[in-house]
């Protein structure tokens, strides 16, 4: 299961950003994945408790945002929604495509405990 792995890399990367500010704890993560980026954002959320436990980030919550998957059609220049790799343009009907947005696992902030909360 890649998303233990990813859960681990995202806790790991916050708390190195925590302690750079030597925050004591982390509260809050914020994540962008695309809904193209081959993650089940379920057992992500399942795993991060996991990844999170005996660290700056143990009670912390995980709020991913889910980007759709968009494409621009190499022929027509039309831009719309598309669920997989291989969509055809519904303008144009080719297959000559470029995939502009889907694909993305992005940490996008990290919420530190202090006296009040701030952002990394």
């Amino acid at each position: 299961m890649h998303e233990m792995s990813i859960a681990i890399n995202i806790v790991s990367i916050a708390r190195k950003e925590a302690e750079k500010e030597s925050a004591p704890s982390i509260s809050m993560i914020e994540l962008e994945v695309g809904k193209l980026a081959g993650v089940m954002v379920d057992s992500l959320q399942f795993c991060y408790e996991a990844a999170c436990k005996g660290t700056l980030a143990e009670g912390s919550e995980l709020q991913i945002i889910e980007l759709e998957g968009q494409a621009k059609c190499m022929q027509c220049g039309n831009v719309f929604t598309i669920d997989s790799f291989m969509a055809i343009c519904p303008k144009c009907d080719t297959y000559e495509i470029e995939i502009i947005q889907g694909k993305e696992l992005r940490l996008k902030a990290i919420s530190i405990n202090e006296e009040g909360s701030s952002h990394v």
